[in-house]
């Protein structure tokens, strides 16, 4: 099962948290551990990821594997990046934002604490190059607009 983590990572450019929880949505789905779901299992699986897929996208994922009835590990993952949104909404940075912030802006020792409250717990070295990344004119915070324009220049 470790190196199905490995293939979703290989698959496109998800968070090791994402990773851990579409690992763990398909696993509570995959109750005799065949290291499948069925089809009819797909949209409460995708719900557990925080994805709110329509009825519609559903009959098409649905229609994919109707032959087999069961959807694999790896497919499952590239429908749930499929799925991801592909821009923040504003709203979503914004509540980010929050959760990294201190106050109005978010310093070095705001990003290392929210992150950990993310449960993302990084090396010093990872936060100072996010950091860094996120701060290219080296102000020492990062404001909202600067967060934002970061966060949309990835993708």
């Amino acid at each position: 099962k470790d190196g199905m983590a490995q293939d979703f990572c290989i698959m496109g450019d998800l968070t090791d948290l994402q990773t851990t929880e579409i690992n763990a949505a398909f696993d509570i789905f995959d109750a005799d551990q065949d290291e499948s779901i069925t089809s009819n299992e797909l949209e409460a699986a995708l719900r557990s990821v925080g994805l709110q897929p329509s009825k519609e996208a559903i009959a098409a994922h649905k229609k994919l594997y109707e032959d087999s009835g069961k959807i694999h590990k790896h497919d499952f993952a590239t429908i749930v990046q499929r799925d991801l949104p592909t821009a923040d909404t504003p709203e979503a940075v914004a509540k980010l934002f929050g959760a990294l912030s201190a106050g109005d802006v978010i310093t070095r020792e705001s990003l290392r604490s929210g992150m950990a409250k993310l449960g993302e717990r990084m090396a010093d070295k990872e936060i100072d190059e996010m950091f860094d990344d996120a701060d290219p004119n080296c102000t020492g915070v990062i404001s909202l607009p600067s967060f934002t324009e970061h966060l949309n220049s990835r993708r």
